[in-house]
C-alpha cells in the first residue's frame, strides 16, 4: 500500500489543487486495493495458470508461463481468447473437464439428469461436463437444487477451492456411473486416474478413395505448411503429420484446413504416462436382461464378406445395443470375413478355427463355452461328398457351400459348376458362378474336378440333404441356435483360467483396448469394453485385468473378443467408449440384444 504526506501536497501546490482531492484519493485507492475494480473476478489467465499448478505441471523447466504452456500443450483444448477477461463458473466446469482428460466421459454423459434449474441454454457437451463434475470423486461441483450458475463470475476464494478438488483429483480421480439407458438394461462406467506429462498429437485425415487422391491432397498440406505422410491402413488412404505436435494451435490450423477440405479428421494424443500406479483407464460394463432382450449376431447390411460401422450394423438389425465380437481378416475396403465359429439362429456361418474358444446359446438362455469342431456332409442320390468351405470363395479341387449369409452373388469362375438347393431338392444347376442366393436356399459349387463331380452325379430334381456335424454329433453345440468363436476364454464358473489357444505375447500379456462377452450365474447377458492406446482417456487392460474386473462384478463366465480398434459398444446407436482409431472401425459381425 502506498502513502503519501497530505501536508507536503497541499504546501506545495496550492489551494487551487485542493478540488484534485477525490480523484486522488480514487487512483490511491485502486492502487492499495487493486481487486477491488472487479469484483469477484478472477482472470481467465490466472485461473488457467493454477489449474496447470493444480494438475502437476507448474514449475516445469521446460516452460516459461504456465498460461502459454496449458494452450500450447492441448491439456485444455479450448482456445481461450481475452485471457485478462473474469472467468466464469460454466469456463471452469469445461478447462477443468478437459484438463483432467475427461472430455470423452463428459460425452458419454450428456443426457444423464441434473438437479440445476438453469441449464437450458448449456450445450449437451457442457451438460455432460457438469455431470462428470458432479459424479466424480472428488467431486468439482457438489449437486444441490436450484442454479448452477454458469455465467457466475469466479471469486478468488471460490477459485482456490476447485484448484484444491483438482489436485485431489489429481492424485485419486474416481469416476462411476451406473443407470438404465433403455429399460431392462444397466450401463456402469468406470473411470480412474489421470495422466501425467505433456502430450503431443498425430492428426489423421481420412476420406480418400484413392492414392492419387491422397497424394494431392498430401501437397496441398505441404504448401500450407504441414508434412503429411500417405498411409493405407486397412485398404483406406489416409494421411497424418510426419512429426507428432506439441503445439496445440498448429493441431487446430491443421484440422480446419482438413475440415475446409471436406475431410474426416481424427486426433490422437501421443503420451507415455510416467506415473504408472495413476495411470488413466476407462471400462463400460452393460448388463441385459434376458427375459427382456435376446442376444444374436448381427452382421454389415451387404452380408458376411463386408466389413460395417457397428452403428450401420444396429440400424440394418434393429437391435437395441451391440457389442464388437469375433476376430476378422481384412481382404478389402470395407471387405473382410470372419475369423472361427458362426452360426446365425440355427445356420452355420464360418466354419471353426481349430484350438480357440467358441460361446453358443440358444433362444432359451442356455448357453455353452467350450471348443468347436465342425464337418459338413452332403448326401446324394448317388453317394456323399464332404463340404470343404463355407462361404468363402476357394482355388483348386473343393466343394464350397454359400447361404443367404454371404450377402452377394457367389464368385465368378470358369472352372464352377453351381447346384441351387431350396429345401431338400436341387432346383438347378449352373456354371460361371454369379448366383444370386435366395432366402430359403444354399448353393453347392464345386471348383476344379469336383465341378467335374458335381455335373456326373447331381440333376436337377434330385434329393440333397446337409448334414452339419459339431464335434461328431450328440454334443451340446446341436442345441445352440448362435454360436461366435474368439478366445481365450476367460472365467470358467468365476474362476480366472486364462490359456494361451495360440495367441500372441502381446495379446494375451499387453495392455490392449478389450472387449468380453459373459455371462452371470443368473444367466444375465454381459458387454463390456476397456478402452486403451489413448495417454489422456484410458491405458488399456491385459487379459488378467480384465478378467478380475467381471469377476468383481458377478460375472461367472466369460469369453474374450476382439480388442484394439474393434473394441466398441453402443447402446441406441450411442457409443459408450472411445475406439482407439478415433472413429468406428468397421467389423465383420457384432452381438446384439434385440428387445423380445
Amino acid at each position: 500500500m502506498l502513502f503519501f504526506p497530505l501536508k507536503k501536497i497541499r504546501a506545495g501546490f496550492g489551494r487551487s489543487l485542493i478540488p484534485l482531492f477525490p480523484v486522488l484519493f480514487f487512483l490511491l485507492f485502486t492502487l492499495a486495493f487493486p481487486a477491488a475494480a472487479a469484483p469477484g473476478g478472477v482472470p481467465r489467465e490466472a485461473f488457467l495458470s493454477q489449474l496447470l499448478g493444480a494438475r502437476g505441471f507448474a514449475g516445469s523447466a521446460a516452460v516459461s508461463s504456465n498460461v502459454s504452456a496449458i494452450l500450447k500443450s492441448g491439456i485444455v483444448t479450448d482456445e481461450v481468447s481475452s485471457l485478462s477477461a473474469p472467468v466464469t463458473r460454466g469456463q471452469a466446469l469445461r478447462w477443468m473437464i478437459q484438463s483432467l482428460g475427461l472430455s470423452a466421459e463428459a460425452g458419454f454423459l450428456s443426457e444423464l439428469p441434473l438437479p440445476f434449474k438453469d441449464l437450458k441454454e448449456m450445450s449437451a457437451y457442457d451438460r455432460g461436463c457438469l455431470v462428470v463434475a458432479t459424479h466424480m470423486d472428488p467431486p468439482l461441483f457438489k449437486k444441490h437444487s436450484g442454479d448452477f450458475a454458469p455465467g457466475h463470475l469466479l471469486t478468488p476464494n471460490e477459485v482456490k477451492s476447485l484448484m484444491a478438488s483438482v489436485k485431489r483429483a489429481d492424485q485419486h480421480l474416481r469416476l462411476e456411473a451406473r443407470f438404465a439407458p433403455i429399460t431392462g438394461m444397466e450401463l456402469e462406467l468406470h473411470r480412474e486416474g489421470t495422466f501425467s506429462g505433456f502430450p503431443k498429437w498425430r492428426v489423421h485425415v481420412y476420406g480418400f478413395d484413392e492414392k492419387i487422391e491422397a497424394e494431392a491432397e498430401q501437397q496441398i498440406f505441404a504448401e500450407a505448411g504441414f508434412s503429411m505422410e500417405v498411409k493405407n491402413p486397412n485398404y483406406e488412404w489416409s494421411l497424418r503429420n510426419t512429426e507428432l505436435m506439441e503445439d496445440y494451435a498448429q493441431v487446430r490450423q491443421l484440422s480446419e484446413l482438413a475440415g475446409k477440405r471436406g475431410k474426416a479428421v481424427y486426433v490422437f494424443p501421443s503420451l507415455m504416462n510416467e506415473n504408472l500406479e495413476n495411470q488413466p483407464l476407462y471400462w463400460a460394463l452393460l448388463t441385459i436382461d434376458p427375459s427382456r432382450y435376446m442376444i444374436e449376431p448381427i452382421i454389415a447390411p451387404d452380408g458376411i464378406t463386408a466389413l460395417a460401422p457397428l452403428s450401420s450394423m444396429m440400424k440394418n438389425s434393429g437391435v437395441q445395443a451391440a457389442l464388437n465380437a469375433g476376430f476378422f481378416a481384412v481382404s478389402g475396403r470395407n471387405a473382410g470375413s470372419p475369423i472361427g465359429t458362426l452360426q446365425i439362429a440355427r445356420t452355420l456361418v464360418n466354419r471353426p478355427y481349430k484350438g480357440r474358444t467358441s460361446l453358443g446359446w440358444s433362444a432359451n438362455n442356455r448357453a455353452t463355452f467350450g471348443e468347436v469342431s465342425w464337418e459338413g456332409i452332403l448326401r446324394i442320390e448317388e453317394g456323399w461328398m464332404t463340404v470343404d468351405s463355407l462361404n468363402h470363395a476357394v482355388k483348386g479341387n473343393a466343394v464350397a457351400l454359400y447361404n443367404v449369409w454371404y450377402g452377394k452373388p457367389t464368385p465368378l469362375s470358369d472352372a464352377v459348376t453351381e447346384a441351387i438347393v431350396r429345401g431338400d431338392r436341387c432346383v438347378s444347376i449352373r456354371f460361371g458362378g454369379g448366383t444370386a442366393i435366395e432366402p430359403g436356399s444354399y448353393v453347392l459349387a464345386g471348383y476344379g474336378t469336383n465341378a467335374d463331380l458335381l455335373t456326373r452325379y447331381l440333376k436337377t430334381g434330385d434329393a440333397v440333404h446337409l448334414e452339419s456335424t459339431f464335434n461328431g454329433g450328440n454334443s451340446p453345440w446341436d442345441e445352440m441356435d448362435n454360436i461366435i468363436q474368439a478366445g481365450p476364454f476367460l472365467l470358467r464358473d468365476g474362476e480366472i483360467r486364462i490359456e494361451s489357444e495360440g495367441f500372441s505375447s502381446s495379446i494375451l500379456n499387453l495392455r490392449h483396448p478389450r472387449s468380453a462377452i459373459g455371462l452371470t450365474k443368473k444367466g444375465k447377458w454381459i458387454f463390456f469394453v476397456g478402452d486403451g492406446r489413448n495417454g489422456l482417456h484410458s491405458a488399456g487392460f491385459t487379459l488378467q485385468d480384465m478378467a478380475l474386473i467381471l469377476r468383481t462384478k458377478g460375472v461367472a463366465w466369460a469369453l474374450n473378443l476382439d480388442g484394439g480398434g474393434s473394441s466398441q459398444i453402443m447402446v441406441k446407436g450411442k457409443m459408450y467408449n472411445l475406439p482407439s482409431d478415433g472413429r468406428e472401425r468397421p467389423l465383420s459381425y457384432a452381438v446384439g440384444a434385440r428387445q423380445r
